[in-house]
């Protein structure tokens, strides 16, 4: 069991390169937080602020993180596989070159995040919203979106084999091709006319 610091403020606190698994930090506020190159597996952040805090290098491998809100925050090449962000915001996050294979995102916010060379194969993003994400040569592999928004997300060159996008609005996204979506392109990509 991992240390309680369930509705910790520690705003702006540096915590760079701890070992901080298993913790209870659900509820706690970690706005603007250094937490890069933490060992995070297994910590529990289910409804904690982590809104502008760095993530940079950390590992999140089986952490909890339902109902966080990262927005802006920095995980650039953090390790979050099997992670549970479901309903989560990571609104204008850097999620660039993150590994997060079989981690959960149903329902997470991305709005304007960037997950440029991500690898979330395997990952369920059910009902998750990509509005304008940058998800340039990301790894979306045997990934479950089906019901999430896409619009005008960039997909160019994003890997998208066995892509469940069944209720997916891909309206005005880039695919990989360099085709942009036209009006009515649910489910799946439809020529802009």
């Amino acid at each position: 069991m991992g240390k309680a610091y369930r509705a910790v403020q520690w705003y702006g606190k540096c915590l760079s390169g701890q070992d901080l698994s298993d913790a209870d930090f659900r509820e706690a506020c970690l706005q603007e937080a250094d937490l890069s190159h933490c060992n995070l597996r297994g910590a529990d952040f289910r409804g904690a602020d982590l809104t502008g805090a760095s993530l940079y290098k950390a590992d999140l491998t089986d952490a909890r993180l339902h109902n966080a809100v990262l927005r802006d925050s920095d995980l650039f090449h953090s390790v979050l596989n099997g992670a549970d962000f479901s309903n989560a915001c990571l609104s204008k996050a850097n999620l660039n070159a993150v590994v997060a294979a079989n981690s959960c995102f149903d329902g997470a916010d991305f709005f304007e995040a960037s997950l440029y060379n991500a690898d979330l194969s395997g990952a369920s993003l059910k009902g998750a919203d990509f509005y304008h994400a940058d998800l340039f040569h990301a790894c979306l592999k045997g990934v479950d979106c089906s019901g999430s928004d896409f619009t005008e997300s960039y997909l160019t060159n994003a890997q998208l084999d066995g892509v469940n996008f069944s209720a997916a609005d891909l309206t005005g996204a880039v695919m990989p091709d360099g085709q942009i979506c036209g009006p009515g392109s649910i489910g799946q990509c439809c020529k802009k006319l």
